[in-house]
This record gives C-alpha cells, sequence and structure tokens, in this order.
C-alpha cells in the first residue's frame, strides 16, 4: 500500500501559497457573495482545472473605457490663455532684438568702412612726411606698411582682424536667432491655437434657456411664438459667449413682446397664427455675425416719433437717426409698463455690452413683415488686430474692425458744415475730430498750410468719423488686458495692452469716442470778434435769399459784425449783381425760383473771375443728401436753418476770410 504524500517540505523564509479571496464576488446568477459564504459549486468543474481564466478568455473581458473629456475649471483655461497672449509678447520682443541686432551689424560696416579710411588717410600723411617715398607692403593694410611704425602696423592688424571676426561673429549670430526666431514663431501659434480651441464653445450654448424663456411670455401674453436656432455649431470663444447672453435675453424678449403680435392680428394680416423668432449665427472674416430677426409688426416709427417728442429730445428728421433712438437710455414705446417692457432698459443694454465686447448692432425693419437685429463681435477679446496711433503724446490702439481707412487730411479736404469740420470722402460727407482733443490731451502743433495730416475713419454700427491723430505708427495683434474693477466703467477705453517697448497703449471704444466727439465742439476755438476796423470793415458779403424775413435778419446780424451787406432776392438776381459789384464771400438759400443756392454755386464755380469766391449755404434742408450735394457744386459751409446760430454763422466768416 503506497504511503501518503506529504507536503513538500518549506523552504526557509517562504510563506505557504494559500488563495485569498476577495471581499466580495458576483455569481454567474447576478448575485453577490460575501466573505464566509460558500459559493455556489459550479455545473461542471473537471478535477485540476484551475480557477484563473485563461489568458485568451482574459484578453476578450470588457475593459474600462478611457474618458475622453477632462472637466478644467474656467480660470485655468483663462490663466493658460493669458501665458499665451503673454508669449506673443515675448515674440514681438524676440523680433525687435533682431532688429536691434540689424542695426549693430550695420554699426560694425560702418566701423570697418571708417577705418579703411583711417588707413589710407594714415598712408598719405606718412608718404607726404617721407617726400613720397613709398616702402614695401607689411601686415597693416594692403598699402605701404613701412611708412608706418612696427607697433602701429601690429596694432591696426589686429583690428583689422578683430573687426573681421566680430562681422563673422555677428552674421552667424543673426541667423540662429532668426531661425529660433522663425521656430518661436511656429511653436507659439500651435499653442495659441490649441489654447483658443479649448475655449472655443458652439453658440448653441448661448441660447440655452430661450426657449423656455420664449414659451413662458407667449403663454402670459397669450400669443403663439416659435424660437429657431441655425447655426448653434458655430464655435465663439468663451467670453464672447458670456457677454452675448444678456443681449440675447433682451433682444428675444423685445421680439415677444413688441415684434409678434397676438395670433387673431397675425391671421387678419394674413400670416400664420404661430409668430417665428429666428437666432443665427454664422462666420464672417475674423468675426461672427448673430442676427435675432422675427416675422411681426416691425418697428412703430410713428410710436418712436411720439416718445423722442415726449422726452424731449431733438426729433432727428434722417429715418436713421430715428430709428437709433430706441438705442438711447430710458427709451420705450410701451403704453405700460410690466416685468418685460416699458422700464426703458433692454435695447440700451443690448448696445453698451455689445460695444464692450468690440462689436456693433446693425437694426433694419420691414413695416409689417418683421424685424432683424444683426450683432457683429469678433472670435475673441484676448488678443486683438489693432491699428497703433500716437495722439498728445501717447500711443493708443485701434481695433482694427472698426478702422475702414488710412487717409491723409489737407485743408482742401476740408468743409464747414453747421459750425463743425467735415472730411470731404468722395461724395459723401464724414464729421471730423482731433483724436487728442477728444480725449481731452494737448493737441500736436497745427500742420502748415499745405501739409497734410493723418487719420483714420472709424466705422461703429451705422456711425462713421474720421479722426486726426499725429502719427500712425503700425497694426499688429495686441494682447488686451482688463483695466480692473477700480477703473472699469473708464469712458472712451475697454482695455489695455503691453507694448514690446514695454510702453501701455489704452484700447480705443470706438463706438464711445465718436458720440464724445459728436457731442463736443471740435472745430477750433472761436476767436473773440475784433473790432470791425480797418481792413476787416471793409468785406463786403452778398446775402440771397427769396425770404424778406430771412434777408433782413441775417444783414442785421452781419451788420452789427461790422461788414458791408448787399442782399439779392434770388439767385438770378445775386448772379447779376455779382457781375456788377465785388464781394468777398457770398451767403445764400437754396430753395429759390429762377436759380437755386446750387446752380448760384455751381455758376460762380464755373466763372474765371469768382470761381475761388467763398460760399455758405444756409437753408431749411438738413439731410445728408443736400448736404453732400452742397459740397459738391463746391459749397465751403453748410448752415441748417433749425440750428442756426449767428454764433457759429461768425465763426464760419472768420475762417473763410
Amino acid at each position: 500500500m503506497p504511503a501518503p504524500q506529504r507536503p513538500a517540505p518549506q523552504k526557509a523564509g517562504e510563506l505557504p501559497t494559500v488563495r485569498l479571496t476577495p471581499p466580495a464576488e458576483r455569481s454567474e446568477s447576478g448575485g453577490v457573495v460575501r466573505p464566509g459564504d460558500r459559493p455556489p459549486e459550479p455545473s461542471v468543474q473537471p478535477s485540476g482545472a484551475s480557477r484563473q481564466p485563461p489568458p485568451a478568455a482574459l484578453a476578450q473581458l470588457p475593459r474600462p473605457a478611457i474618458a475622453g473629456f477632462v472637466r478644467v475649471p474656467a480660470d485655468k483655461l483663462d490663466a493658460l490663455l493669458t501665458y499665451s497672449g503673454e508669449l506673443l509678447v515675448a515674440r514681438r520682443r524676440v523680433e525687435s532684438r533682431t532688429s536691434e541686432l540689424e542695426a549693430i551689424r550695420e554699426f560694425v560696416g560702418r566701423w570697418k568702412t571708417e577705418r579703411r579710411r583711417f588707413d589710407r588717410a594714415l598712408r598719405t600723411l606718412k608718404r607726404a612726411e617721407n617726400g613720397g617715398r613709398s616702402g614695401l607692403p607689411s601686415k597693416a593694410g594692403t598699402g605701404d606698411g613701412r611708412l608706418l611704425p612696427r607697433p602701429a602696423a601690429v596694432v591696426l592688424g589686429q583690428i583689422d582682424d578683430n573687426l573681421r571676426r566680430l562681422e563673422k561673429d555677428l552674421e552667424r549670430f543673426a541667423m540662429v536667432l532668426t531661425s529660433d526666431g522663425r521656430q518661436l514663431d511656429q511653436v507659439a501659434d500651435l499653442l495659441d491655437d490649441a489654447v483658443r480651441r479649448l475655449r472655443m464653445l458652439p453658440f448653441a450654448e448661448a441660447c440655452q434657456g430661450l426657449d423656455r424663456l420664449v414659451r413662458d411670455l407667449a403663454r402670459a401674453s397669450g400669443k403663439e411664438v416659435v424660437l429657431l436656432v441655425e447655426g448653434g455649431q458655430v464655435e465663439l470663444d468663451r467670453s464672447i459667449l458670456e457677454g452675448l447672453r444678456d443681449p440675447l435675453y433682451h433682444l428675444v424678449c423685445n421680439a415677444v413682446d413688441h415684434g409678434i403680435e397676438t395670433p387673431d392680428q397675425r391671421q387678419a394680416a394674413g400670416k400664420p397664427a404661430q409668430g417665428r423668432i429666428t437666432l443665427r449665427a454664422a462666420l464672417r472674416g475674423t468675426q461672427v455675425e448673430v442676427v435675432v430677426a422675427d416675422d411681426g409688426r416691425g418697428l412703430d416709427l410713428e410710436a418712436v416719433r411720439q416718445q423722442v417728442r415726449q422726452q424731449g429730445l431733438g426729433e432727428p428728421t434722417d429715418e436713421r437717426d430715428l430709428v437709433s433712438c430706441i438705442f438711447l437710455p430710458g427709451f420705450s414705446t410701451a403704453s405700460l409698463i410690466t416685468s418685460v417692457s416699458g422700464r426703458g432698459v433692454g435695447l440700451d443694454v443690448v448696445k453698451s455690452q455689445v460695444e464692450l465686447l468690440h462689436g456693433t448692432i446693425d437694426l433694419s425693419f420691414t413695416a409689417g413683415q418683421g424685424t432683424r437685429f444683426a450683432l457683429a463681435v469678433p472670435l475673441t477679446l484676448t488678443t486683438l488686430r489693432a491699428l497703433l496711433v500716437e495722439a498728445g503724446e501717447q500711443i493708443f490702439a485701434w481695433a482694427s474692425t472698426n478702422v475702414q481707412r488710412l487717409v491723409r487730411i489737407g485743408p482742401h479736404d476740408i468743409r464747414m458744415v453747421g459750425g463743425r469740420e467735415m472730411l470731404v470722402n468722395g461724395k459723401s460727407l464724414l464729421p471730423m475730430a482731433s483724436l487728442a482733443e477728444t480725449l481731452g490731451l494737448p493737441a500736436a502743433t497745427a500742420a502748415g498750410a499745405g501739409d497734410k495730416r493723418p487719420g483714420l475713419i472709424v466705422a461703429a454700427a451705422e456711425r462713421r468719423m474720421a479722426f486726426v491723430v499725429d502719427e500712425l505708427i503700425a497694426e499688429q495683434e495686441i494682447v488686451v488686458k482688463g483695466l480692473g474693477d477700480r477703473i472699469r466703467r473708464v469712458r472712451n477705453f475697454s482695455g489695455a495692452t503691453i507694448l514690446p517697448s514695454g510702453r501701455i497703449a489704452l484700447v480705443l471704444n470706438a463706438a464711445a469716442l465718436i458720440r464724445a466727439a459728436m457731442s463736443q465742439s471740435v472745430g477750433p476755438a472761436p476767436a473773440p470778434v475784433p473790432a470791425m476796423t480797418g481792413s476787416l470793415a471793409k468785406k463786403r458779403l452778398l446775402v440771397v435769399d427769396d425770404s424778406v424775413t430771412t434777408r433782413s435778419l441775417e444783414k442785421s446780424i452781419l451788420e452789427a459784425a461790422g461788414y458791408e451787406v448787399v442782399t439779392a432776392a434770388d439767385g438770378e438776381a445775386g448772379w447779376k449783381l455779382l457781375q456788377e459789384q465785388d464781394v468777398d464771400l457770398v451767403i445764400t438759400d437754396i430753395e429759390m425760383p429762377r436759380m437755386d443756392g446750387f446752380e448760384l454755386t455751381e455758376a460762380i464755380r464755373r466763372s474765371k473771375q469768382s470761381h475761388e469766391l467763398p460760399v455758405i449755404l444756409i437753408s431749411a434742408r438738413s439731410s445728408d443728401r443736400d448736404k453732400a450735394r452742397g459740397i459738391e457744386v463746391g459749397a465751403d459751409a453748410y448752415i441748417v436753418k433749425s440750428t442756426f446760430d449767428q454764433k457759429e454763422l461768425l465763426e464760419a466768416l472768420g475762417q473763410l476770410l
């Protein structure tokens, strides 16, 4: 009988092999087997079979999926983008170092040329001292080296060798620096693009919750409204997306409350009972256009006009200016104050918020068909393509999206209209201002009579204006920094940037600057009217107007100022008087029988005798088309009768005479 087998002796320091039972195992039936419980017996268990599955089976077991997304706090992304922006500034500094190195190379080249010139002069001098004798060439230069003492020749030779070595080292260093700068640009661009993609979010996220808002507002007002979102996949920077939430909220509320009609009203107008509001986003170059449109009743211009009168605002004659009044603070056409409208907050918030985003807003409508708000905002606010200018001995940055054109402005490009300097831009007129004076900075020395000053035409929404600056510096990518909480609300500025030189340039808010320039007198400071004696008292003026009252009023004002005045009842009578008498300036109305003011001005400009005679148009017409026509026919100034001021007329005379 075989002896029972004993376990193999255990070696010293070796632990017995023990299978550890996991804290909880799941049975095949799905139940949980806890420690201490007896697991169920398998249906078939071969003798000596291993409890571990084979390697092939292990490979087929399901593995935990690797997550494709990582949650990152927004402030960390902001910090990463800030560092990427700082890298952009460092790139600009490397570029400036390259230019500095090139300047050093040019200096060494000039030094080498001067060294050769000195060598030739020294040899000529020694030859003259030695009576024209020439010696054998030596190490110093290629000329008459024996004419120089040997120590001097050795020193000059060493200087030549050092200059050649320095020139070669600088050339090699410049090549390495250029190569490193190119590689830095490439890596920085890739990093900047990657960081921007991290911050990009779809436009649909800014529209979240608006469908519920529309549904609740429609139900409360007894309307049927549906919200459609198009271009929801268009991606914007997170900061732009956050800045658009409030404008979209107000525009949607405005569309439901003011735009969409009730089902009965819509059916009576031949429309579907259900109104429609559309939010649309689309890329437009470096900007994103966001459109909020509805198919409602459109803008009620008569209600806007009545509200303008009630608030005591100057009623604009141009329809575009009248429409822009709805963006004024406290302006509302609602007859009843509710939680949705009537409080005068909404569209002014939209406009101010869009301007903070360096964007513009445009309004168009069709009566009975609907209203369309178009918002144009940049893709990002952290970096900005900007034009650097100098004004008042300081550097400022304009967003390139607001700059339409760079111009050179001469005295012949300027006209006086309504007491304000206007730039002749083709067949249109643009108000003009000095950037330094608008910001309250000391203006540069006035240019000469024939000199042209640098300027730029700036656009913000429907407004355009020409700003005169001291110097146009460059256009480049800048990193925009916030102004901080303490001066966040400072006027005319929306941020700051640090230039490669270390100077700080403030980023200008185009819309705010245009408003500031239009609200103040931008022309030259009026000089006190001197006593009208001597040569000034001899100035003779011709006043042409078919209205006896207006003609008499203008004559009395001008005679009180010391001018000699002759009058004519219409353009034809004025033209005949010009053939008989000499005058120094013509003041004429436009609407007159036989020959109007435009025709009279054209006749004066065609005449060889009086083609340089200054002409001022004073008319009740205030449209931009009439002003442009007046400048086109050759008028030097245009004054609107509704805003007539004798001080304005005398200032215009002082500038033209």
